[in-house]
């Protein structure tokens, strides 16, 4: 027993037997009586019935000192006396105990009260103060645990909205009150405990009170007869109805369940019983500290609650709730996570301590899922990043991340139809730093095990700065070892581990099974491009066999692990700018860019290399020789002279643009082809005379005069080229005069002699039609006219006008979106109509002439007859 409290005390009551009035009877110190006779009146609850269970407790506070509170305890009791009237004189033991002892005992009301009542005994022989005794048993928590229940039960929530109730205003209890006094002070001060200790300094409370008594205390037991501002609250029955509360009490009711739930009763009303700074029950503030205390006990819930609420909270008080709030119950945290991540910059490293966490996991996920598969991959990229550096920067592993990321894969690639690229490993990981080798491993197996899923995340690299660096980082921690034969096993991309050999031993394909490719007919066409994009395509093209390899890919119904035709995986690598090939490397790439129809990229990128060993001549010569040597070997020799008709359509193609046609390099390149054999003339002149007979806008040069007169004396049918190239070099020229035109028909008349066929005729006046604005089927009638009046000169008008009609047919060949046949029909038919009118005139006139000649013919011949009539 401690013996911590020490009270001064008055006894209130009446003489016996005599006419005085009721009266402090004793005090310590005396000099206070009347202070504690003003109490006693203030907090008397009234006059207790026969048959009322005594004694009645009520707790008052009033100031002491210099402002200091009192608790004040006030046992009315009757005693053995009677007055003069012989009525049973009431006494009232009032103790004061300053509110600091009570503070620090710890005690609560029903503490206090049986160390006053066994004081009371005594009191009247008593002087000096009286020393309140209390044990470790009286302590606040153990004295009401009874009505404390770990989890939320009924008795919880009557208790905690009476608590709530309390903060707004008086609160009567009304029922069954047959537990005694004792009994009803320890649910009232269980209703206190349910708030912050501090409110004890000023908190009233009153086990009974008498029927109709208007009373002042806060908290009582009794029926308040429907006093103005006081709230009734059965102890029995239905649950109190909360609609009365205020926002602040229902917030504080609500919160107050929510920890009870979180941590249990008990160290919810320990929380409340360390709050001991004196506060005024009755002011206006006091709501918000008791929140601010409820708070306290677990800021997530609190935070969780405002928001639900539609209340805000701060960015900066959301952050210092999760970085200093370890555990957090799944509730608030599916709140607080909703509210984080609906920010459009979210405050990630408060989030990332808690990411391993189920709720925070699967709303970070459902977020970056959400950002990917709606497009926004920035924002994805930004929020990964952002939570990985978060992660790293506090000292916490990457499985929660890893795990999130698998998740959304998996995901995104059920919802993705094929041929659509896949956003995770197409978008996001891209813009990410690799990972380091022995993190991310739930994310690192899906990669291997997804057929085609790693080649497309390296792919996606080679669109990125330096990308060989970067490439090799990812396939580091993609293939583990470097060398082929050791490293792991990546479904549908068997080109990635010999890349990566490549990029980080140099070893490449020399390191290589015989079947490295077995089964993945796109994986040759992805090591290319890989290869080519890192800078060593060299290498790869010149591997002895590779080429053939690849080759063999394109055969009909090859398809790749996820359906791809390889040709069409071929054609989308040769897309590529093959940048840094060496002559003889070039011409293999250009090789395959033929097979499927494109341009030659590789000679292109070789010509424009900047001089270094060699010049522009070596390098083509080069060329030419590695060109010559695969054509000729027995894989491609049946397509040699295909092959070579594709490559020079692409060498010599002209810049529709600029005019400018194949340069020195194609010039070269063309003669050494021509050079080889007999079976490459004809690939030869296909290519020359499409681009002399069907090119007029080639700007010719001198030198490609000098180069087709060259080829001409090796390929004579070119002869007929080169003079339908003047026809053209005079339609560039000629101007719209008569003159003009008349030249134009001549020159194209002796190209047509020379051999010239009309549809090459057609293309080359055709030209000279169409330019300019308007009359072009004017021009082309006119050219037509002269060129028929010229060949009439030569080969007779009847086969003349048949040559006519074979240009007219010519046009009608030409594709239908032309409109050179509609204008020259069109002008020809105006013109006949104007012809065939004016010739209907005159056929008229001479209808009318041959009229009038017809009657004065039949006026002389009856004048005639009337002659011989007289004679």
């Amino acid at each position: 027993m401690a013996s911590g409290l020490i009270a001064d005390w008055a006894l209130w009551g009446k003489v016996p037997r005599t006419t005085r009035g009721y009266e402090v009877l004793a005090a310590h110190p005396s000099d206070r009586s009347g202070e504690f006779n003003d109490a006693i009146q203030h907090w008397t609850p009234g006059t207790p019935s026969a048959g009322d269970r005594l004694p009645w407790i009520t707790i008052g506070c009033a100031p002491q000192g210099a402002g200091t509170g009192t608790v004040g305890v006030f046992l009315l009791d009757e005693s053995a006396d009677f007055d003069i009237s012989n009525r049973v004189i009431h006494r009232i033991s009032h103790f004061a105990v300053p509110y600091p002892q009570v503070r620090d005992a710890g005690v609560g009301w029903c503490a206090l009260a049986r160390a006053t009542s066994t004081a009371a005994e005594g009191l009247s022989t008593r002087t000096g103060p009286v020393e309140l005794a209390y044990g470790e048993e009286d302590l606040l928590v153990d004295d009401i645990a009874a009505n404390i229940t770990t989890s939320v039960s009924a008795t919880t929530r009557w208790l905690a909205a009476a608590a709530a109730y309390l903060l707004d205003g008086p609160v009567a209890v009304t029922g069954n009150s047959g537990s005694g006094p004792f009994g009803v002070l320890r649910m009232l001060d269980t209703v206190a405990a349910l708030l912050p200790f501090g409110v004890r300094s000023t908190l009233s409370a009153a086990t009974s009170i008498s029927p109709g008594a208007q009373v002042p205390m806060r908290l009582f037991w009794g029926d308040p007869l429907d006093t103005p501002g006081v709230t009734s609250l059965p102890l029995s029955g239905e649950l109190p109805d909360l609609g009365g509360l205020s926002r602040q009490a229902r917030t504080y009711h609500d919160l107050l369940l929510e920890n009870w739930t979180e941590h249990g009763g008990e160290a919810v009303v320990r929380h409340l019983a360390d709050v001991g700074e004196p506060l005024d029950i009755a002011d206006e503030r006091t709501p918000e500290y008791a929140l601010e205390v409820l708070t306290e006990l677990n800021p997530a819930l609190a935070a969780a609650q405002e928001i639900s609420e539609g209340r805000p909270v701060t960015r900066e008080r959301m952050r210092h709730v999760l970085l200093n709030s370890p555990q957090i119950s799944t509730g608030p945290l599916t709140v607080l996570m909703g509210q984080v991540l609906a920010d459009p910059n979210p405050d990630l490293e408060a989030v990332a301590p808690h990411l391993a966490e189920k709720v925070v996991s699967q709303a970070f996920r459902d977020q970056l899922r959400r950002d990917l598969l709606d497009g926004q991959a920035q924002a994805a990229l930004a929020s990964f990043e952002n939570m990985r550096a978060a992660r790293t920067a506090a000292g916490l592993g990457l499985d929660p991340l890893d795990e999130i990321l698998a998740g959304v894969i998996d995901e995104s690639l059920a919802v993705c139809r094929p041929g659509e690229p896949d956003p995770v490993t197409e978008w996001l990981l891209p813009g990410v730093a690799p990972f380091a080798e022995g993190t991310m491993e739930l994310t690192q197996s899906m990669l291997r095990q997804r057929p085609g899923l790693a080649s497309r995340l390296v792919r996606a690299l080679y669109d990125q700065p330096e990308p060989g660096p970067l490439v090799r980082s990812w396939l580091q921690w993609l293939c583990g070892e470097p060398d082929p034969r050791r490293s792991v096993e990546i479904a549908g991309s068997a080109e990635l581990p010999l890349l990566y050999s490549m990029l980080s031993t140099g070893i490449g394909l020399a390191g290589a099974s015989r079947k490295w490719d077995a089964g993945q007919p796109g994986a040759p066409a992805l090591l290319l491009e890989g290869a080519v994009v890192c800078g060593h395509g060299n290498d790869v093209l010149q591997h002895p066999g590779f080429l053939d390899t690849l080759v063999g890919t394109l055969r009909p119904g090859a398809a790749g692990p996820d359906g791809t035709d390889p040709g069409e995986l071929l054609a989308r690598v040769l897309a590529r700018r093959p940048d840094g090939l060496r002559p003889e490397a070039a011409a293999l790439w250009d090789v395959l860019c033929a097979l499927k129809g494109l341009p030659p990229s590789g000679f292109t990128t070789v010509i424009a290399t900047p001089p270094g060993t060699s010049g522009p001549e070596t390098r083509v010569a080069t060329y030419a020789s590695a060109l010559k040597a695969v054509l000729e070997a027995k894989l491609l020799r049946r397509y040699a002279a295909d092959i070579a008709r594709n490559l020079l359509a692409g060498v010599l193609a002209v810049d529709p643009d600029t005019g400018q046609g194949p340069g020195p390099a194609g010039r070269t390149l063309t003669l050494h082809i021509l050079d080889w054999s007999d079976s490459y003339a004809q690939p030869v002149l296909d290519s020359v005379h499409a681009l002399a007979a069907e090119t007029p806008h080639w700007d010719e040069t001198d030198k490609d005069a000098e180069w087709l007169d060259q080829i001409a004396l090796r390929l004579p049918p070119l002869g007929t080229v080169l003079v339908l190239r003047e026809v053209l070099r005079l339609a560039q020229q000629a101007t719209d005069t008569a003159e003009d035109c008349d030249a134009l028909a001549a020159r194209a008349g002796a190209a047509r002699r020379a051999g010239a066929d009309s549809d090459q005729l057609c293309a080359a006046l055709m030209f000279w039609a169409v330019r300019g604005e308007g009359r072009i089927g004017e021009r082309t009638l006119a050219v037509f006219d002269a060129y028929q009046k010229d060949q009439k000169r030569f080969i007779g008008a009847g086969r003349a006008a048949e040559e006519r009609a074979e240009l007219e047919n010519a046009i009608a060949r030409v594709p239908s979106e032309h409109p050179l046949l509609t204008y020259y029909c069109d002008h020809a038919t105006r013109l006949l109509t104007r012809q065939d009118s004016e010739a209907v005139d005159e056929i008229r006139k001479l209808e009318d002439r041959r009229s009038l000649l017809k009657g004065e013919m039949e006026r002389l011949r009856r004048l005639k007859a009337s002659g011989h009539t007289r004679t």
